[in-house]
């Protein structure tokens, strides 16, 4: 940053030295109206002897630089410096005093800027109570150094006492801070453009009804600054306060600036107007009591005007939040629920009623009862997961789940959720969080899975899933010492049907086989298909008789013709089974046991079916077909 810039002013980095013909423009008129307004502030207060009295030519030479002016603070104090200078030896001021009292308001001036700067006051930006205070200790401070070299040019020039007149040169300087400063810090900017009414319009209020508000409040203030003047009595300032919190609550920052600096405005103007009658100058101190009641009448406006903003821009910050998380929540088809933990009450949002097919409105009270929702066999799971968050298990509840829909059916969900308040005991009090509708996501997870695990043709199981079925049913011989079989089944003489009939015939016999293999098997019984035309069956059994009874049902009810469109395709299958009966059989082997079987079943002429003899065992009453 230059070292000429600053840094609390509205555009930074325009405030660079004179370069353009439009900033040597705003320095020239700048200087000029400073010359004229402290002429003729002057020309007219020396006249009723109070030209220390009344003295806002700083605070407004400092409003109007913050606000209109984009060129370096040190290229205006000097404008002020001329302009103070030129006016009062234009009034005939000796050279010495009109020189003190420019530096005097020169200092003022680059004090109250740098005040600004650090207190963050400027047009156009944040107003909260911690702005009010920076304001009140610039308006105390930068106008110290002024009033010492003011009063010292005074008491040197025309006597009197010192600390009496720093006080006269000072609090003049200090009231018109505070009363005139906040109207151009709060001045709307252009792109916003705000009506003066918009402040209340946003709280809700009928716009006439606003409109006469602030008209009474107006014909209110300027009514108690007529009985100030016509009275002489500071202590009706006190109505006026009462006026400006009014406006501070109800119609903003900016209007209750505006109110406070054409109040005060006009109490000062009128009371000037009756010094007029006073020649002696006898109502000045009265005037130094004035301001300063001012100022105790402006400050808790302001303040409560900064709180109230703060207050609304909290407002607006969190309605924009809440409109946020609905637009993302609907976008993420996400609902909402709040669990009171001690009553055990629970609320959902309207998207998690739709979720489960219930009107929000009319059927208010369903999901107040979500445990009837739950499906049984995941409801154990789902309150041991949230008690297990609750005492501090885990981070985080997390739950899949299935809730009833309005139809009947369930619906997948996502629960998720945090205890989000405790009691001074440490127990949980309230927990927050979201529900997801993950039907579709399940149903593809399903889809994929199968897709997976199955056949596409015939929707048996693949491969790999018949050598997962194999491994398990070796792991439970070895266990529980219960037998099983591997059966291998192969279509005779397929490839003649597809040769004869096309592949559409082909697959027909193939879906054909798969479905009638399902409908034959026991539960507990997989069937898969190898490839091609061949399928194999892991069957649970208890004897070799048993099997022996399963491989007869399954060529019987496999070698059923296949019909379709008139069309009658013959059906023949050859089948080999092998047996294991002891725990140290090995899964490969016993493929290859049966594979040897099937080929001794196409050997014997096809369309029949052979075994391997149960391993460790001799059976008796095995059909001829056991090899």
């Amino acid at each position: 940053m230059p070292a000429d810039t600053e840094p609390g002013d509205v555009a930074p980095a325009a405030r660079r030295p004179i370069r353009t013909t439009r900033q040597a423009l705003q320095i020239i008129l700048f200087t000029a109206f400073q010359t004229c307004l402290l002429f003729t502030l002057l020309s007219v207060l020396r006249r009723l002897h109070l030209d220390t009295a009344i003295w806002p030519a700083n605070a407004l030479a400092a409003g109007i630089y913050l606000l209109l002016v984009d060129v370096a603070a040190l290229w205006c104090m000097a404008g002020v410096l001329a302009a103070t200078l030129a006016a009062h030896l234009l009034l005939g001021d000796s050279g010495p005093y009109a020189m003190a009292c420019a530096l005097a308001s020169a200092l003022s001036f680059r004090l109250i800027v740098l005040g600004c700067r650090w207190a963050d006051l400027r047009p156009g930006g944040r107003f909260d109570v911690r702005h009010v205070v920076g304001l009140v200790a610039v308006a105390f401070i930068a106008g110290l150094p002024g009033a010492g070299i003011g009063a010292s040019a005074v008491v040197s020039e025309f006597g009197g006492h010192f600390w009496s007149t720093v006080l006269g040169w000072w609090l003049p300087d200090m009231a018109s801070i505070v009363l005139l400063l906040p109207l151009f810090l709060l001045w709307p900017r252009v792109e916003d453009a705000p009506e003066p009414l918009d402040h209340a319009l946003r709280a809700g209020h009928d716009r006439r009804f606003v409109a006469l508000e602030y008209i009474v409040a107006t014909a209110g203030l300027a009514g108690t600054a007529l009985l100030v003047a016509m009275t002489g009595e500071p202590l009706l300032l006190e109505i006026g306060a009462c006026i400006l919190l009014w406006f501070a609550f109800r119609l903003g920052p900016f209007p209750t600036a505006l109110a406070a600096s054409l109040f005060a405005a006009a109490v000062l103007g009128l009371a000037v107007a009756d010094a007029a009658h006073a020649p002696t100058g006898g109502l000045r101190p009265d005037l130094l009591k004035v301001q300063g009641r001012l100022v105790i009448a402006v400050c808790p406006a302001l303040i409560i005007a900064a709180i109230m903003t703060q207050r609304e821009r909290q407002q607006r910050a969190l309605e924009e939040d809440q409109r946020r998380l609905a637009y993302a929540l609907e976008g993420a088809n996400d609902g909402i629920w709040d669990l009171h933990l001690p009553s055990d009450t629970i609320f959902f949002s309207a998207r998690a009623y739709r979720m489960l097919g219930y009107n929000p409105d009319s059927d208010a009270g369903i999901l107040v009862r979500f445990r009837e929702l739950i499906h049984p066999d995941d409801l154990p799971e789902v309150e041991t997961a949230f008690r297990d968050h609750a005492i501090g298990r885990r981070r985080l509840y997390q739950m899949e789940l299935r809730g009833r829909h309005r139809s009947g059916a369930y619906v997948w969900l996502l629960s998720r959720g945090k205890v989000v308040e405790h009691d001074p005991a440490g127990r949980p009090l309230r927990a927050v969080g979201t529900i997801t509708d993950i039907s579709q996501k399940k149903h593809l997870e399903a889809a994929l899975e199968h897709a997976a695990s199955h056949d596409p043709l015939t929707g048996l199981a693949n491969r790999a899933t018949f050598d997962r079925a194999l491994e398990q049913a070796g792991r439970r011989l070895a266990r529980d010492l219960a037998p099983f079989a591997v059966l291998l089944i192969d279509v005779d003489h397929f490839k003649g049907v597809n040769d004869m009939h096309g592949h559409m015939a082909g697959d027909l016999m193939l879906t054909t086989t798969a479905r009638r293999l399902q409908s034959a098997l026991r539960a507990g019984d997989l069937a898969a298909r190898f490839g091609g035309d061949e399928f194999a069956v892991v069957a649970i059994g208890k004897s070799a008789e048993e099997f022996a009874s399963l491989a007869d049902r399954l060529h019987t009810h496999l070698s059923k013709p296949v019909e379709t469109e008139g069309l009658v395709l013959p059906t023949s299958f050859s089948i080999g089974m092998a047996v294991a009966s002891v725990p140290d059989t090995d899964p490969t082997s016993l493929v290859a046991e049966a594979d040897a079987a099937l080929y001794l079943a196409k050997n014997a002429g096809r369309g029949t079916w052979r075994a391997l003899g149960m391993r460790g065992a001799t059976p008796s009453g095995i059909p001829p077909q056991w090899s």
